[in-house]
C-alpha cells in the first residue's frame, strides 16, 4: 500500500512540473481561432480602436514593449490615443503556436512602420514577439505580450 501511495505521489509531483502540449483534437481548432484573434488585433490597432482591443485583451493584460517598459492596459490605451502607438504598416508571421489546454503562447516576427507621435516615426521596424492568449469561458484573450526591435 506504502509503495502505491509513494509512486501515485511521486507521479502527481511529475505531472505538475512538466508543462505537456495539449494533444487535444481541438489543436487546430484553437489555433484558427488565435489566428483570427492575432489578424482582429491587429486591424484594431491599425485603426486605434480601443473598444475592440478591450474586447481582446484581459483586463489585467501587461506588455514588455519595444522601448523595454512593462506596461498594463490602461496604458498601452493611452499610447494609442497620444498617437504614440499608431502605425501605416502593421504585418505579424506566426511561427510557433504552443497550445496548452487554456493557454496557447504565439512566437514570431513582426514588421511596422510607426506614423503617429513616435520617435521611429516613418522607420521600418522588424520585430519579434510572444503573445500569450487564455482561455476565459470560451473566449480567448491576451494576457501578456512581449516585443523587440531586432532592426
Amino acid at each position: 500500500m506504502k509503495v502505491i501511495f509513494a509512486f501515485l505521489l511521486l507521479f502527481s509531483f511529475c505531472s505538475i512540473s512538466i508543462p505537456q502540449e495539449s494533444n487535444s483534437i481541438d489543436r487546430e481548432t484553437i489555433i484558427k481561432q488565435i489566428k483570427q484573434l492575432e489578424e482582429a488585433e491587429v486591424k484594431a490597432i491599425l485603426e486605434s480602436d480601443t473598444i475592440a482591443l478591450r474586447k481582446m485583451w484581459a483586463e489585467d493584460v501587461h506588455v514588455n514593449n519595444p522601448s523595454n517598459i512593462v506596461v498594463n492596459r490602461a496604458q498601452v490605451f493611452d499610447r494609442i490615443k497620444s498617437t504614440f502607438i499608431k502605425y501605416s504598416l502593421y504585418t505579424r508571421e506566426q511561427e510557433y503556436y504552443g497550445v496548452y489546454d487554456d493557454v496557447v503562447i504565439v512566437m514570431g516576427n513582426e514588421t511596422v512602420i510607426p506614423s503617429g507621435n513616435n520617435p521611429d516615426n516613418g522607420k521600418t521596424l522588424k520585430r519579434r514577439y510572444t503573445s500569450v492568449y487564455k482561455n476565459f469561458d470560451n473566449n480567448w484573450k491576451l494576457i501578456a505580450r512581449h516585443a523587440n526591435i531586432i532592426k
